[in-house]
């Protein structure tokens, strides 16, 4: 009966936590940080009392939920990123080259370009640089628990690396080697969000 009553509790918790996150918090990855600390605490709190082996079943599940909305709700930013380095950009000579690993002549790859879709790629890397450190220096600023930091830290490694790795294999030749429009190369993104 004790367990049931400290669900409710907790369910009650979660519940009004979102409504005023949603009304008094701007931006959905405040939102989304504001929510996954307050998950973390209450996970913590339930751990390091005497109701861990009562909820142990029962709120595991209600909080994995939460953190899992408070997690979407932070990457929601990020998407900005996907949509810049979404390779959608038309060769004019040359099929779209493979995902399959294999190593890109990036410079062949751009010689087959027409200059409208050489400017469509130094856009696309201009927008992520813009975004990525504007998102970075946002994450940077969050105060966010240390299980919440290293969480939200891991998605977007897991987010972002792969993706910026296939585009700067295909276009980092577009600026050949001046740093104009690609400002990093994957070791250094990498180091970057491996940081986080």
């Amino acid at each position: 009966l004790f367990a049931h009553y400290s669900m409710d509790t907790i369910d009650t918790l979660l519940s009004n936590l979102e409504n005023r996150t949603r009304s008094l918090l701007k931006g959905k990855s405040l939102q989304g940080v504001f929510m996954a600390n307050n998950v973390a605490i209450v996970e913590r709190m339930i751990r390091s009392s005497e109701l861990a082996p009562l909820l142990a079943n029962t709120a595991q599940p209600k909080l994995d939920g939460a953190k899992k909305n408070a997690k979407n709700s932070y990457m929601d930013a990020w998407s900005e990123i996907f949509k810049l380095l979404q390779d959608v950009t038309n060769t004019a000579k040359a099929p779209r080259p493979p995902s399959t690993g294999a190593a890109i002549d990036s410079a062949a790859l751009l010689k087959s370009m027409s200059n409208k879709d050489k400017d469509v790629i130094k856009d696309k890397f201009k927008g992520f640089n813009l975004s990525f450190d504007d998102l970075i220096a946002k994450h940077k600023a969050f105060k966010m628990e240390g299980e919440v930091k290293k969480q939200l830290g891991m998605e977007v490694q897991k987010f972002v690396e792969p993706l910026y790795a296939r585009f700067w294999e295909r276009y980092h030749e577009i600026d050949k080697g001046k740093g104009k429009y690609v400002r990093y190369d994957k070791a250094q993104l990498g180091a970057i969000v491996n940081a986080l």
